[in-house]
């Protein structure tokens, strides 16, 4: 199994990490060729999860033949391919690239920081229905992190995650509602007083 483990904040004590497990049925010189010659989004975000980990296979050359080491490169990882080839698989409509790119975005790797490219993104994913993509978008709406503070969208985001039985948004859905319920209640009083003043009512 090879993982990529990529870590937003998202406030001051809060943290997701995000797991894309893979196993290993592909070796990087057919996947290429399958993201380069066919278009292959699927072969596209393999590539990409490789380069996030570092395990991508390098190439030789040999008296003008190709050929690649057998082992897999031990090197760090390369963000900016990485960004590359989950950037061609989002495009197609691959929606775990889709997370895996907006995580790129949040955490700066291989691009610079843009939560509004990552809030894009990650929205795309969210609506095709990714639990993390939802459980990290609910996040960043609660704790307003690269976005306005929007209790209502991230009680939305909570619910559709929730709906997933993805049991952290379950106990964040329950805080977050009681906040809404707060909010509504203090614009509907808001609401009365100022009826009532306006007909003179008291």
């Amino acid at each position: 199994m090879i993982k990529f483990f990529a870590k937003i904040i998202l406030g001051l004590c809060f943290s997701i990490f995000v797991s894309a497990n893979q196993q290993i049925l592909f070796d990087f010189n057919q996947e290429y060729q399958k993201a380069t010659e066919q278009n292959n989004a699927e072969a596209q975000f393999h590539l990409g999860i490789m380069y996030a980990n570092g395990t991508h296979t390098k190439r030789r050359q040999f008296k003008g033949i190709e050929k690649p080491i057998e082992q897999q490169d031990e090197s760090q990882p390369d963000y900016t391919k990485a960004k590359e080839w989950f950037e061609k698989a989002a495009n197609q409509g691959h929606i775990e690239a889709q997370h895996q790119l907006a995580l790129l975005y949040y955490n700066g790797q291989g691009t610079k920081q843009n939560y509004s490219q990552g809030i894009k993104w990650d929205t795309k994913a969210a609506k095709k229905g990714n639990v993390i993509a939802q459980y990290t978008l609910a996040n960043l709406y609660y704790k307003g992190t690269g976005v306005k503070q929007d209790y209502f969208k991230a009680k939305q985001w909570f619910a559709k995650a929730a709906e997933q039985n993805y049991s952290d948004a379950k106990e964040q859905l329950a805080i977050v509602s009681k906040k809404v319920s707060a909010i509504v209640a203090k614009q509907q009083a808001a609401k009365k007083q100022k009826s009532n003043n306006d007909c003179g009512c008291y």
